[in-house]
């Protein structure tokens, strides 16, 4: 099991670079952002934005999660290719359809939503960048497969220097507002696009397998209803944000979303990342159970430290972010339950896991349809009250109530014994931790740092000796004494053996 678990946290931890990345790409753009943009501009971008995210999940047909499942059943590398291009064949296919549909309804999209034609062109760079984005998923789930981390890497960091070159250029110099953040998005994700012609070009196979492609469709039609779903229940809260309020409340919430959903893009969805491949093969192994469990309380661990500096930490960042625009600090009091309300998701995403390993993914569509149901009416119901805290109060409690869902009906399936006590333990701790955070919050620069910097080293400490168990305590004493003796360069070499 020690093998399994060095190279789930080797994989993690390169796409946990992946992350970072693109986390750091995301804050360099919100300076751009927050200093040529008003919270209004900023608002219709994250429409744009809401939109993109929808019709990449819906228009996909869960395609790529489904060629990474079914390619991970075969041994040989000319299975697998074939299971890619049926799945390329197939999306373009989907994607062909859909901008002949959409295409020519833009000024019909401009008028309904915004009231006016204005946005028709900005609807047509959309439709174009959504597919060319689509295509580019398939061969970073291909890479997935082939354990090929370092690679991936490679692609998605030229990707992200590309989108922020050429959202600088057209929104700072050229002054093209969001038109020129559209702008931005397609070059990027063509440049992708072409940079990864080579690679996918040498694993083709020009061949449409059939019994393949029907496959992909059982498999993938559940997960349909769960991207749709799923999708809602992540923009509703924003969607009904803009119908009760303005733009520029819009704004504030998704500069604030941004911000909070820190440790959904740096741990939560690099951990999937990573750990899906590795638990398909192990799947069915005599220790999965107790590499699965011990998987959770760790994944949960780091998702939690995460989400306590990034709560902590939340003012500083928004007024270094948006110093000429003070607009957007009203966001600075959303972002510690923002975070802290991603933990339930991703208790959620861990559990439902199992769903995948197990083929039932239509345990995982009835899941989330019932959190959008709930999310969406509390939405409704609250936001008109509370505005933007009533959006975080509605999404909270969907995925605390998709939480006891996913693991009563992943129970079913396949019972895990997960080591809940300590979870709680960490949960309740990290939430006293915030609390304190932002109590301070009101004094000066410096004594803020400070102190915050004492909760989050408090806190680790706290886990250390209240949390881990003695085995635990020793691997970090053995850890910590060889970084100190030999630098990291020894500990990474040893982290490479059996």
């Amino acid at each position: 099991m020690i093998k399994d678990l060095r190279n789930t946290f080797k994989q993690t931890a390169i796409y946990g670079v992946v992350s970072l990345l693109v986390k750091v790409a995301g804050l360099i753009l919100l300076p751009i952002y927050a200093n040529s943009l008003s919270t209004e501009a900023f608002g219709l971008l994250g429409w744009f934005e809401l939109i993109t995210l929808f019709f990449v999940g819906v228009i996909s047909f869960s395609l790529p999660s489904s060629m990474l499942r079914l390619a991970s059943e075969k041994d040989d590398i000319e299975s697998q290719n074939k299971i890619y291009a049926t799945s390329l064949l197939m999306i373009l296919f989907f994607g062909g359809i859909f901008l002949a549909i959409f295409l020519p309804l833009n000024s019909i999209l401009s008028r309904v939503i915004f009231e006016t034609d204005e946005y028709a062109p900005y609807f047509t760079i959309a439709f174009i960048s959504i597919v060319i984005e689509i295509l580019g998923v398939l061969p970073l789930q291909l890479l997935r497969l082939r354990e090929k981390s370092t690679q991936y890497l490679g692609f998605f960091g030229l990707k992200l220097l590309s989108l922020i070159g050429f959202i600088w250029y057209f929104v700072s110099v050229k002054d093209m507002g969001v038109y020129g953040a559209l702008w931005g998005f397609l070059c990027a994700n063509i440049t992708f696009l072409i940079s990864t012609f080579f690679f996918q070009f040498k694993n083709l196979v020009l061949k449409f397998d059939k019994k393949a492609a029907r496959e992909m469709y059982y498999f993938g039609a559940p997960l349909i209803f769960t991207t749709i779903a799923g999708t809602l229940l992540t923009i509703a809260d924003r969607i009904i944000i803009e119908i009760y309020g303005e733009l520029s409340d819009l704004g504030i919430y998704t500069m604030a979303y941004k911000i909070g959903s820190l440790s959904n893009l740096l741990i939560i969805g690099s951990f999937s990342l990573g750990f899906l491949p590795i638990a398909f093969k192990k799947f069915g192994d005599a220790n999965f159970d107790r590499f699965y469990s011990k998987m959770f309380t760790y994944f949960i661990g780091i998702t939690i430290l995460v989400t306590l500096v990034v709560s902590l930490f939340s003012k500083e960042g928004i007024k270094l972010i948006s110093s000429t625009n003070p607009d957007y600090w009203l966001a600075v009091n959303l972002v510690p339950f923002i975070a802290y309300m991603f933990l339930f998701k991703a208790l959620t995403n861990y559990i439902s896991y199992i769903f995948l390993l197990t083929k039932h993914t239509k345990y995982q569509a009835y899941v989330t349809i019932a959190g959008m149901v709930i999310n969406i009416a509390l939405n409704f119901l609250l936001i008109p009250r509370y505005n933007m805290q009533g959006a975080i109060l509605a999404t909270g409690i969907s995925y605390i109530c998709m939480t006891i869902m996913t693991y009563k009906m992943a129970q079913q399936n396949y019972r895990i014994d997960y080591e809940f006590k300590r979870i709680t333990v960490l949960m309740v701790s990290c939430a006293v931790f915030i609390a304190i955070g932002i109590f301070f919050n009101d004094l000066d620069l410096l004594s803020r740092i400070i102190i915050k910097t004492g909760l989050t080293v408090g806190y680790v400490v706290f886990i250390f000796y209240a949390v881990a168990d003695k085995v635990e305590r020793e691997k970090v004493q053995k850890i910590t004494g060889m970084i100190r003796k030999g630098g990291i360069k020894e500990f990474l070499t040893s982290f490479k053996k059996d």
